[in-house]
């Protein structure tokens, strides 16, 4: 791990050293979630539940290939389930959303090209505050009859800290740049404060404009 650290830390200085190093821009972006969420050992079908995010972010080039960019994005984090024996049905959904701040480190594939369509790949940590309370909501239909009920959703943690992987691409337009990317977050710890273990899973899909 430590000559890992070395050898990242040599790359990154090297790369500081290349004309293009310390080109600063910034953008926006939003899009889609689709969160989950995986607690050890239960077998409760949890699946995927969307939501809206967006944010902004600022990226400081290294070198031709190598950038490094911060993130604060909008997360609405959770999960649902559905459960039926046939003349009732439990709907449940966990809503958790948080305000992540991802740091990562971006390398631009060569195409051969000096100008047009820079393909990328990124990694690196996030830290998530928990934005509000959340809520856990349920709704039993029998008979199709519905009784609803909501409660807060107070055994989660204030902080999540997880990591990203991601894939995108960057297209000029005039003085912008049109980004995509699709990115894959998980937890690395519970994020539980009752002792099971807990964590949140996310795929996200932004498009963003850039400004050099």
């Amino acid at each position: 791990m430590k000559k890992f650290a070395m050898i990242l830390l040599a790359v990154l200085c090297a790369a500081s050293l290349s004309p293009a190093a310390g080109k600063l821009a910034f953008g926006v972006k939003a899009g889609m979630t689709g969160a989950n969420m995986t607690t050890v050992g239960d077998d409760v079908p949890w699946s995927a539940k969307w939501g809206i995010t967006g944010g902004a972010f600022v990226c400081f080039s290294l070198s031709d290939i190598f950038a490094v960019q911060a993130e604060i994005l909008y997360s609405p984090k959770g999960a649902k389930y559905s459960l039926s024996d046939g003349t009732t049905t439990l709907n449940a959904t966990v809503t958790a959303p948080y305000i992540d701040v991802p740091l990562l480190l971006k390398v631009f594939l060569p195409t051969g090209l000096s100008e047009g369509v820079r393909p990328v790949v990124f990694a690196g940590p996030y830290i998530g505050f928990k934005a509000g309370t959340g809520r856990f909501t349920t709704d039993i239909i029998y008979s199709g009859q519905h009784d609803p009920h909501e409660y807060p959703l107070t055994n989660l943690k204030g902080t999540d800290f997880g990591f990203v992987l991601g894939a995108g691409i960057e297209i000029p337009l005039a003085t912008l740049k049109i980004v995509l990317d699709a990115r894959w977050g998980t937890s690395l710890s519970t994020i539980s404060t009752e002792g099971d273990d807990t964590k949140n899973k996310a795929w996200t899909f932004l498009l963003g404009i850039s400004f050099n």
